[in-house]
């Protein structure tokens, strides 16, 4: 939610920032954009964008506080860009 602090006037997004001055983010911008791109795989199908259409998909079972991935299936954690979407 965006918020003004009362304190030195800036306006920031609490789900971004801490709600405590100086407003420093809790994570970096790749962090962040990783994580949004996790969020948005969320319940498709997946394959890995460098396999064929024979290969099995995945889908995801977790995000991590970073924004990688674990597969239902497979071990190990993911970078959400490691994938494509089986449509």
């Amino acid at each position: 939610m965006q918020t003004t602090c009362l304190i030195c006037q800036l306006s920031y997004d609490d789900a971004d920032c801490y709600t405590i001055c100086p407003h420093e983010p809790l994570m970096s911008l790749a962090q962040r954009e990783q994580k949004k791109l996790a969020i948005s795989l969320l319940g498709k199908d997946l394959r890995f964008h460098h396999m064929t259409p024979q290969n099995p998909t995945y889908r995801i079972i977790s995000i991590n506080y970073e924004g990688m991935v674990n597969l239902d299936g497979m071990a190990g954690q993911f970078a959400p860009n490691l994938f494509i979407i089986v449509e």
